[in-house]
């Protein structure tokens, strides 16, 4: 048994006939014979070959699952480098301002403002928080903005504990294939050992 991935038929003989009846064309990956079939695979095998791809499967959603929690995680850190950048500006300026939230230093992005923008806190005009009633389109008032950037990261912690789930969940069937992986070979070695001591 050789590892790529091979096209195969179902062929069955006709018990009336006794003629090969040829089913639909499958895929299984990981598994590869000589004559491109499964026919000589035993039932074992056969099992084994499924479970292996579905774990494969399982984890290549895995790893995009992780990856794209990663990326949440990384602009929750800077939203949360934002919104304390802001908090501090604010507070320790008590004359109406205009505070520019380019100058803040992100990790994922070197504009906040367009991170802002990407995650629907700001519009394409915004870039400014004004604490002040003197207010140009590219103004957005203090409350407003702190309102939006949390109500944001809320959104966000929501997305990652459902996304922690599913990956639980993800995680929980590609051992469960591995499991049965593993069972089957236990099977296939007592039944080889028995098959040795018989001769």
């Amino acid at each position: 048994m050789a590892f790529g991935t091979v096209e195969f038929d179902l062929s069955m003989v006709s018990p009336e006939t006794g003629e090969f009846l040829t089913a639909r064309t499958y895929t299984v990956a990981g598994v590869t014979n000589a004559d491109g079939s499964l026919r000589t695979l035993s039932i074992g095998q056969l099992v084994m070959a499924i479970c292996l791809q579905r774990a494969a499967e399982l984890e290549t959603s895995i790893i995009a699952l992780m990856e794209e929690m990663n990326s949440t995680s990384a602009k929750l850190e800077d939203m949360t480098k934002i919104e304390q950048a802001v908090i501090d500006d604010f507070t320790s300026n008590a004359n109406g301002h205009a505070y520019n939230v380019n100058n803040v230093s992100v990790s994922s992005s070197t504009n906040a403002a367009k991170l802002l923008r990407d995650l629907g806190v700001l519009n394409s005009t915004q870039t400014y928080v004004r604490n002040d009633s003197i207010l140009s389109n590219a103004d957005i008032m203090y409350d407003d903005f702190i309102t939006k950037i949390e109500a944001k990261m809320d959104e966000m912690n929501s997305f990652s504990q459902q996304k922690m789930i599913e990956l639980q969940s993800l995680t929980n069937k590609r051992d469960q294939s591995y499991d049965m992986i593993s069972n089957i070979l236990k099977s296939l070695n007592t039944t080889m050992t028995g098959n040795v001591n018989n001769m």
